[in-house]
């Protein structure tokens, strides 16, 4: 008889249990970056603290996935959510090329001059309705790198210099950028560049102060032309299906992260971004050069066939909208 009782009462808790495990919800969010990367300890695991001491009282709390280990690819992180790999996934637009042609504006050169510029711009637009792609997603953010700039071997101390030199791009928006300078655009990857440069398969990068950092390229391209040939956005995306099963107050706090994570990325970006331009304008080893105003006037003229390239592509006027959003946010 008591053998009988304790089954029931033991069967019981399990029960009991179990109905408390199946209303908790891990949101698992995968990251492709590698674990150790400052983006990951500044601007997501900080995050993620946030969004989980608040959302605890919900038994809903993100898991965070670093380094590729739900998926590596970058090119794949949309569809593992659409597949419930993951809940949520950083995710790259350009990486998908003609997928997101209103994305394709934060890459052209001579409009944004910073990440805070890009990040607020990208974000806002967004959160407006202005940017068409992801319907089938919940955009929990959208943020950017710091200005694109060229990074070589050999000097480059003038627009002239670009001509024939041989840089590592991603995506087309990039190609296309830098064969209307002159230069000679080639896929790699981010681990593949800074190789690449010093075995003179490549001539540079196009990419920013922190990523050239970041990959060491700038250990073997110290020369840097600071000319600013767009951003690179980044987007976090969610399930639309796990997003609409989680509570309103949950659904809150996802409607805050986007501007709490481009804070992150623009505090802890920036300040990367400065250290290393500072670094690299002090260094005997280094040469930094700021274009010329008639190289700016150059490089903005060479462009155009891209600018209008993207303007026929995106959401009618959107460019427009892109450059009074930017006026506005310098504004502020």
């Amino acid at each position: 008889m008591l053998n009988r009782y304790l089954k029931h009462a033991l069967a019981g808790a399990v029960l009991a249990i179990g109905v408390t495990g199946a209303q908790a919800k891990d949101l698992a969010f995968s990251v492709f970056v590698p674990a150790a990367s400052p983006t990951v300890s500044a601007v997501y695991q900080p995050w993620v603290d946030w969004f989980n001491e608040k959302a605890a009282p919900y038994d809903v709390a993100i898991k965070l996935y670093a380094g590729g280990t739900l998926g590596s690819s970058p090119l794949a992180q949309a569809q593992m959510v659409a597949d419930g790999v993951a809940d949520m996934a950083l995710t790259v637009p350009s990486y998908t090329p003609g997928v997101y042609p209103d994305f394709d504006m934060f890459e052209l050169p001579g409009y944004i001059g910073n990440v805070k510029e890009g990040s607020l711009a990208a974000l806002e637009l967004h959160q407006e309705g202005m940017l068409k792609g992801y319907e089938d997603y919940y955009v929990v953010a959208i943020y950017t790198s710091d200005a694109y700039m060229l990074h070589s071997k050999p000097p480059i101390a003038s627009f002239d210099d670009i001509s024939g030199k041989r840089f590592r791009v991603a995506g087309k928006i990039q190609t296309a950028v830098i064969e209307s300078l002159g230069g000679v655009a080639q896929n790699a990857s981010a681990g593949e560049m800074a190789e690449a440069i010093d075995r003179g398969l490549l001539d540079g990068a196009l990419t920013d102060a922190s990523v050239a950092k970041t990959f060491r390229v700038a250990d073997v391209a110290t020369n840097h032309y600071a000319a600013k040939l767009g951003v690179l956005v980044f987007t976090i995306v969610m399930n639309r299906g796990v997003y609409d099963g989680l509570p309103a107050e949950v659904k809150e706090l996802l409607a805050q992260s986007g501007q709490i994570i481009a804070d992150n990325q623009i505090a802890s970006y920036g300040s990367a971004i400065d250290r290393n331009l500072a670094d690299w304008e002090a260094s005997p080893d280094h040469t930094l050069v700021q274009p010329s105003e008639e190289d700016l006037a150059r490089i903005k003229q060479a462009v155009s066939p891209v600018i209008d390239m993207v303007a026929a592509a995106a959401t009618p006027g959107l460019l427009d909208k892109f450059q009074a959003k930017l006026d506005e946010i310098r504004a502020r």
